[in-house]
């Protein structure tokens, strides 16, 4: 992969996922939910059950360590030392997932007390009068998704790195984002905003440590192929 690779990405992402949001907060987000309310019920176990593999997933990862530090951080840093030690092209993966998986979760959490915006659920519940941004009255945490920026932060450096696993990867993302949606969790722009925040720090991290690559395993020009 190459820098430009990840900029176009970027560009990329920026142009049609913030658009994306848009559309599904102003047309797609109240119509769905409607639907998943009354129809969603064949599709709940399924749901159910993904989301408690994904949180334990989650929880291993945030497992804490004697350092005050969760012990997968540690291992994700100890194997980018021992990576970059053996000149591994793909060495500064590690950094990158760990930093992309922090990053995404955290500006996440933030952004929920900023915008405020009910669920779903609390809309159904009548704890909220819409699904307005920054409701008034009332403590709300939709928008964006937590556990989708989680999982795309953790799986979308890998797919952007090794395109032979990237469709699993993100089959695996999309599988959590429709579980947030089908549990009535949060509304499809959530999804959508939380996959382009993830993927915009996955680019960011990416440039911002390739200076960390090993001397001459990566070139900054786009590979031209000897028939050419």
């Amino acid at each position: 992969m190459t820098i430009q690779y990840y900029l176009r990405v970027l560009l990329t992402s920026i142009l049609l996922l913030v658009p994306l949001t848009l559309l599904c907060i102003f047309v797609v987000d109240e119509p769905l939910a409607r639907l998943v309310h009354e129809r969603g019920a064949p599709v709940l176990p399924f749901f159910t059950a993904l989301m408690m593999v994904t949180d334990t997933i989650g929880e291993l990862m945030h497992k804490g360590g004697g350092l005050g530090v969760p012990l997968p951080w540690l291992l994700l840093l100890v194997l980018f030392g021992v990576a970059r030690f053996r000149r591994w092209p793909h060495c500064t993966i590690w950094v990158v997932v760990l930093l992309t998986m922090v990053g995404s979760e955290g500006v996440a959490n933030l952004l929920k007390l900023y915008f405020n915006r009910p669920r779903p659920l609390a809309i159904v519940t009548y704890q909220a009068p819409n699904a307005d941004f920054w409701q008034p009255v009332g403590r709300f945490d939709a928008f964006p998704s937590g556990h989708t920026a989680w999982a795309a932060g953790l799986l979308l450096p890998l797919a952007l790195r090794f395109p032979k696993a990237r469709p699993w990867l993100l089959a695996c993302i999309g599988l959590v984002g429709m579980a947030r949606v089908g549990l009535e969790a949060h509304w499809l722009s959530d999804v959508v905003a939380s996959v382009c925040l993830a993927l915009v720090l996955t680019c960011g991290v990416e440039l911002a440590t390739w200076w960390l690559r090993p001397t001459g395993t990566f070139s900054t020009e786009p590979v031209v192929s000897a028939a050419a």
